[in-house]
């Protein structure tokens, strides 16, 4: 039984390997991975929202200053995900994200609802 489910695992890892969604995405994430503005966007997003959890460390939610960094979050954020190859990488993520949900409830589907 062991090796049954050793091969059929085996199996399930190269056909992933080799779905075209998959080989796409990680195409795509090398390519943001390699993009020197994508960069520097995910470097600004990233200052922001260190400030934003020092500020909420510091004053409550509802101060200006913390409304402000909030806000410059926001900001930060979009910016990096309205970049060309950060949007194509979410569409492509997004597609073998629902792979793996469908893959998920296919394999799991009997352990769940507490039928075990």
């Amino acid at each position: 039984m062991d090796d049954k489910i050793y091969f059929l695992a085996k199996e399930l890892k190269i056909t992933l390997d080799n779905d075209e969604r998959i080989i796409r995405l990680n195409e795509i994430e090398k390519r943001m991975n390699d993009n020197e503005e994508v960069m520097a966007l995910s470097y600004r997003k990233d200052l922001a929202s260190d400030k934003y959890s020092d500020l909420l460390k510091i004053y409550r939610e509802d101060d200006e200053i913390v409304l402000n960094a909030r806000r410059e979050l926001i900001a930060r954020k979009e910016e990096l995900e309205s970049h060309p190859v950060v949007k194509e990488y979410l569409k492509a993520y997004s597609e073998v994200r629902m792979l793996l949900f469908e893959l998920n409830n296919i394999l799991f589907r009997d352990f769940k609802g507490g039928n075990c």
